[in-house]
């Protein structure tokens, strides 16, 4: 006599563990919550002795890109950026950067590699990162507000790095208006975060009635900062939203952005303009000019006497490194105030060919049909606008999420159900296909 046995499942061990795509969240919003709170936070750190906690978010960020580089499967193109990067370092010691301005290099820069490396992970918990986000807006239109109608503490704090004096927190006027920063260190910084916190949360808003509202107040708050430059840009991006179901047209669109972002320093070298322009005009116009007149003439200049022209000064030379460090054996580029002359002079014509790169990344961006890789395109197209007249480089929260968007227009399709059923013929076509799915 036969006795059936009954079938018997084993429950799977509890195991108390931390997955990676949770540290890799708690490592963006730190980075998010400190850049939201920069100016204020600096502030009370100080007070407290504990100004090293600023410091963490972005070293986690690199921390995290050499961890995961290991595993990390990336194109070709990929590992070609990395070694013209570290070509890059060696250049810029030998134009007389220490050691220091290529670390600080890479601190700043961290976020943007730590979003094209553990960008999946924060695709995994992109809900959570969106309430993060929303939470970090409104922090930062209160701000706004608290900056408007009161004297915040923090207002024109600085503080010293080696021998250098960095502001925490500029208090400087348009014109006689107050320049607006809220909790971070400039009305720039606050103005570009607003635009892209609401422009990733739209990815996550059904309602048009919602989005609307939240263009509208966004829109206000930007022209507030008196960041006439992010609110053009901010604009020019709510417009294009609509059209980006005309393939051709945005392809179009993309391009032209992308170039004139590199013709705008040309033409300050090629024109003639009158010096008093400057000071002649009011408001966006004025700092337009100087930036045609002065800056941008002046950092090609500077380049070209030093026999930078074509290799760039190299990584840790230019910007927000060289301010902290300063390199005294030679005249070095603090701001450029353009994104494209930026990496021209980092990393000579090469950068201009990075910089070139956001055309197909948007393209291959758009031609996604999720609502996240929409929501990323627009907020490469804003960047980029704003990147006409400001250091895109230099601003952590935009590098996240440049990065990010690297990491999902990069990425494949994953693999649908019938392919799935297919890798497991022996599944009954009734059960539930509990089976995760691959990146292809």
């Amino acid at each position: 006599m036969k006795t059936s046995v009954p079938l018997s499942f084993s429950k799977p061990a509890f195991r108390l563990g931390v997955s990676k795509s949770l540290i890799v969240l708690l490592v963006a919003i730190s980075l998010i919550v400190v850049e939201t709170f920069s100016g204020a936070l600096r502030f009370y750190l100080d007070q407290a002795g504990l100004s090293v906690l600023m410091y963490p978010a972005k070293a986690a960020c690199l921390a995290l890109f050499a961890v995961e580089l290991f595993n990390y499967k990336g194109s070709g193109g990929f590992w070609v950026m990395l070694v013209m990067l570290a070509i890059a370092a060696v250049l810029g010691m030998l134009n007389g950067a220490a050691a220091g301005n290529i670390g600080f290099a890479f601190y700043m820069y961290s976020p943007f590699l730590f979003g094209v490396v553990c960008g999946v992970h924060l695709e995994h918990r992109k809900r959570a990162l969106a309430w993060i986000i929303g939470l970090c807006l409104l922090a930062s239109l209160a701000g706004m507000a608290l900056d408007m109608y009161s004297a915040v503490p923090w207002k024109g704090y600085s503080y010293n790095i080696g021998d250098s004096e960095v502001s925490a927190n500029q208090a400087w006027t348009t014109n006689g208006v107050d320049r607006i920063a809220g909790f971070t260190r400039l009305s720039t910084s606050l103005s570009v975060l607003i635009a892209i916190f609401s422009l990733y949360l739209t990815a996550f808003i059904r309602s048009r009635v919602v989005l609307l509202s939240m263009f509208g107040i966004c829109m206000a708050a930007i022209y507030l900062t008196t960041n006439k430059s992010t609110a053009v840009a901010y604009g020019c991006t709510l417009a294009l939203m609509p059209l980006l179901r005309h393939r051709l047209s945005c392809r179009v669109v993309f391009a032209v952005v992308v170039a004139m972002g590199i013709v705008l320093p040309v033409i300050g070298l090629i024109s003639d303009f009158d010096p008093n322009a400057a000071t002649a005009q009011t408001g966006f116009l004025s700092s337009f000019y100087d930036r045609l007149i002065n800056t941008w003439p002046n950092v090609v200049g500077r380049h070209w006497v030093q026999g930078w022209s074509v290799w760039g000064a190299g990584f840790g030379m230019v910007g927000g490194a060289v301010a902290a460090i300063p390199v005294y054996t030679a005249f070095t580029t603090i701001v450029a105030d353009n994104s494209a002359l930026y990496l021209w002079a980092t990393f000579g014509f090469a950068g201009l060919a990075v910089y070139c790169l956001i055309v197909p990344l948007m393209i291959r961006l758009r031609d996604k049909s999720t609502r996240m890789s929409r929501a990323l395109v627009s907020i490469c197209f804003c960047l980029v606008l704003v990147s006409w007249t400001t250091d895109i480089p230099e601003i952590a929260v935009s590098d996240l999420f440049l990065g990010l968007a690297v990491s999902v227009a990069l990425r494949r399709k994953t693999m649908p159900v019938n392919a799935t059923r297919t890798a497991y013929p022996w599944l009954p076509r009734h059960t539930a296909l509990n089976v995760p799915l691959r990146l292809l």
